[in-house]
């Protein structure tokens, strides 16, 4: 998606339908047993940012503008995490940009 965008040229979109959430996700291993931030900038209605695997962490926001959020979980002994952008049910479309994991 080329628009809107915090920086660069493009943007993750996220478009949930009536029915369900839309989501997009990414699994990666980690040191174990150690704390890790997840930032992002994401615009749309309940846009959230999060953390599954080991302590969940998760942080939303519910504007047209654009919001830095921070979500901060910590791995379990595997390491493994999964963080992710999600859009809630039936609502508009989320753009999510600038992501990072540490």
């Amino acid at each position: 998606m080329t628009t809107p965008v915090h920086s660069g040229s493009h943007a993750l979109q996220v478009t949930p339908d009536p029915a369900g959430t839309g989501e997009c996700d990414r699994t990666v291993t980690l040191s174990p047993d150690h704390g890790y931030p997840l930032t992002g900038w994401v615009q749309g209605p309940y846009a959230s940012l999060g953390v599954s695997g080991g302590a969940n962490a998760g942080t939303w926001s519910n504007g047209s503008d654009r919001n830095q959020l921070k979500a901060t979980s910590t791995t379990g002994s595997s390491g493994t995490v999964t963080g992710y952008v999600h859009g809630w049910y039936g609502q508009g479309s989320v753009y999510a940009d600038d992501l990072a994991l540490g």
